[in-house]
């Protein structure tokens, strides 16, 4: 593929840049997205810049097509409303005083039928999928209550919100060309590019539209390789590119934190306790029951223990924050498993045992829906890149430059 010029002449507006299921990509819609996205992202606009993303920049319009024909065959259309609402999203994400977006693409150098050819293929989709795919995606409960596990498990560690730019390799035998996009991008953003607006233009993944944006990731939620890789970087530091299974990545990290909710002593439990006297009858009968304690499963079966060793329980159990527990409940309040008799702990006013019956690990965990939400968007980027995939295979797509 040759340089495309930033101004086609009458000539080159007239020829094909490729034909997508009978429908043409002229050299002129190509120049006119190059200037876009270099100008939006704030890459030098080099010729040499230009040749660089010329191929990828194409390629993207071919699946921005095949998207726009697939969306319209199943109905989905982009209303003037849907315009005026991005177009005012536009506007607000890029500090532009409301109302004044034609005054910004004038300024800008741009083509607002560039710009708006872009929006109007983001929309279709987003609605495509919306309508089509993301209905189809079920989350159940045990996803989410691996989430929280895991979330609850790095308490009090370092974590990173990190933003990505992934750059997919369909055909292998474009390894080599997206390598030295990807290079170029990071050579980019180091010179001083935003990485936000490089993604935005360039990133093939769902965060696009946040900038890159993936928000905060625990240690262990990605990739070992990648994880090793954020616990060497800093705020505002970025690695890459990295090659991955399906092509290559760019991370950023935008700031770290330590966990929230590291202080385990807000944790609130549900406690049931059974403390008998050293010397007395309860003791006698706690002594020749000891062998069965540790098979008692569950607060009611407890309580029933209770009661047949002459130490009744409450209707309810106690609901206490492990801070306002001794030292040695403490411990034992974070670690025994709900439902389970803990061993006789011998204590100068008797012997006590007690059992978890509820412990709240909620805090400062996010809320189940919210995982909810970011698990489905996670299946449906996945349903759409397969789904373009898909596509792709059943295109008839003829390339001319």
């Amino acid at each position: 593929m040759g340089v495309i010029p930033w101004v086609a002449s009458a000539q080159e507006v007239q020829r094909i840049a490729a034909v997508v299921n009978d429908e043409v990509i002229s050299i002129y819609d190509l120049s006119q997205r190059i200037q876009l996205v270099l100008s939006s992202s704030n890459v030098e606009p080099t010729q040499e810049q230009q040749r660089r993303i010329a191929p990828n920049i194409l390629r993207r319009l071919i699946d921005e097509r095949l998207r726009v024909q697939e969306a319209e065959r199943q109905n989905v259309r982009v209303t003037d409303r849907d315009m005026e609402q991005a177009i005012a999203q536009l506007e607000q994400n890029n500090n532009i005083p409301p109302g004044q977006f034609d005054r910004f693409i004038a300024e800008s150098g741009l083509s607002r039928g560039a710009v708006e050819q872009q929006v109007r293929a983001q929309l279709i989709w987003e609605k495509f999928l919306a309508r089509r795919v993301q209905p189809t995606v079920e989350i159940g409960d045990e996803e989410i209550d691996t989430v929280l596990t895991r979330i609850s498990s790095t308490r009090g560690q370092r974590e990173t919100r990190v933003a990505e730019i992934r750059l997919p390799i369909d055909d292998p035998a474009e390894t080599a060309e997206i390598r030295e996009l990807a290079e170029n991008l990071v050579r980019q953003i180091r010179e001083g590019a935003s990485f936000g607006r490089v993604a935005n233009q360039f990133s093939q993944s769902a965060s696009a539209a946040s900038g890159g944006d993936i928000g905060w990731i625990q240690p262990g939620q990605l990739d070992p390789e990648l994880d090793e890789i954020l616990t060497k970087l800093s705020p505002g530091q970025l690695a890459g590119p990295i090659e991955t299974q399906d092509g290559f990545l760019i991370l950023a990290v935008i700031e770290d934190r330590i966990s929230a909710g590291s202080d385990r002593n807000e944790i609130e439990v549900a406690l049931r306790q059974i403390l008998v006297p050293l010397e007395s009858e309860a003791s006698a009968k706690l002594e020749a029951t000891e062998p069965t304690l540790a098979s008692i499963d569950g607060c009611p079966a407890f309580a029933e223990t209770a009661a047949e060793l002459g130490v009744p329980q409450p209707d309810e159990p106690t609901r206490i924050r492990i801070g306002d527990l001794n030292e040695r409940l403490r411990d034992l309040a974070q670690n025994l498993p709900v439902g389970q008799t803990s061993e006789p702990l011998v204590t100068p006013a008797g012997v006590q045992l007690v059992m978890i019956c509820d412990r709240d690990d909620s805090t400062g965990l996010p809320p189940r829906e919210t995982i909810r939400e970011t698990l489905v968007r996670e299946r449906v980027d996945m349903l759409s890149r397969r789904y373009l995939r898909d596509l792709r295979r059943a295109a008839i797509v003829d390339i001319r430059i």
